[in-house]
């Protein structure tokens, strides 16, 4: 077994891990595919993918998204023919001890549901968090309601990155400091673009789009809570859905947390629709790395 950890994802290493990914989702019945974009995490030092191999082929691989330094997102895959032999667990421990280097606290285990089994969950020390639904729009399928036409869409620059991190903060109660980081990431990163919503002259709301061949992906969407309660949200997404269709967009996908039912009907009842749901569960990094020793040495 030799493992390799990267910090930057390049077009050879995506496709090993997509070749690696098809064998596993055509053997568990699913469609959910990891998001290997590091761009919008915080640390570019820190080593975010960790690959094994077997006679040069991968067999397994994790991967990190580190938004912010409170938590970082953990995805991983194992070949179906080399799964309950110890090759997770290998790759668990060593992106514990990077995740540590960083002074990370948590580590959020993303799962698609009846994936891995309860006992695995208990074993790493893992409770459930909450989960979020995957959904997608067609342009072939979009069919744009009527909307509030005094609101203005306008694209984000750097001149106006003080009303954004308020923005930020209002919405979703980010920390003023990992509101302008995650900003300033998303809007210099490559193939990323930010919008804004003008509503009588100020700026309202918020939303980033990340762009992958014909596909779009939408992430922080928020309008101001001050201006909340007046259809703005759907406004919003439906001038930014007609301006992404006019291009050469052919699918727009986002995710939702579950318990968000107010984003969650703005966005059915703009035509999106679910096609995954993707379970959380929260390990503390300490006592996981602490559980996972204390079998081994009993072991």
């Amino acid at each position: 077994m030799i493992i390799r950890s990267v910090n930057v994802m390049n077009y050879r290493l995506k496709e090993e891990i997509r070749t690696l990914e098809k064998r596993c989702t055509q053997a568990d019945h699913v469609a959910y595919l990891t998001d290997l974009d590091d761009s919008l995490n915080v640390h570019k030092e820190m080593n975010h993918t960790f690959l094994c191999y077997e006679d040069k082929r991968l067999i397994a691989f994790s991967h990190l998204f580190v938004p912010t330094d409170a938590e970082a997102e953990l995805s991983a895959q194992t070949d179906p023919e080399f799964r309950r032999q110890g090759y997770f667990s290998a790759l668990l421990k060593r992106t514990l001890e990077e995740v540590k280097r960083f002074h990370i606290p948590d580590l959020l285990l993303v799962v698609q549901p009846g994936k891995i089994g309860t006992s695995i969950l208990d074993h790493l020390g893992a409770s459930y968090d909450f989960s979020e639904y995957i959904m997608s729009l067609d342009r072939a399928t979009y069919h744009p309601p009527k909307t509030d036409q005094r609101l203005e869409i306008k694209q984000q620059t750097l001149r106006e990155l003080e009303r954004l991190i308020e923005i930020s903060i209002s919405s979703f109660g980010d920390d003023r400091e990992e509101a302008r980081k995650l900003i300033e990431m998303a809007l210099l990163a490559p193939h990323r673009e930010g919008y804004m919503a003008v509503f009588k002259k100020q700026i309202v709301g918020i939303c980033y789009t990340r762009f992958d061949e014909g596909e779009a992906f939408l992430f922080g969407l928020g309008i101001d809570s001050a201006f909340q309660g007046k259809g703005l949200g759907k406004t919003f997404l439906v001038h930014l859905l007609d301006r992404l269709f006019s291009r050469a967009v052919h699918t727009v996908r986002l995710e939702v947390d579950s318990r968000n039912r107010a984003a969650l009907n703005i966005y059915q009842d703009v035509g999106f629709a679910p096609t995954d749901t993707v379970n959380y569960y929260r390990m503390h990094v300490k006592e996981t790395e602490a559980m996972i020793y204390d079998r081994e040495r009993k072991e």
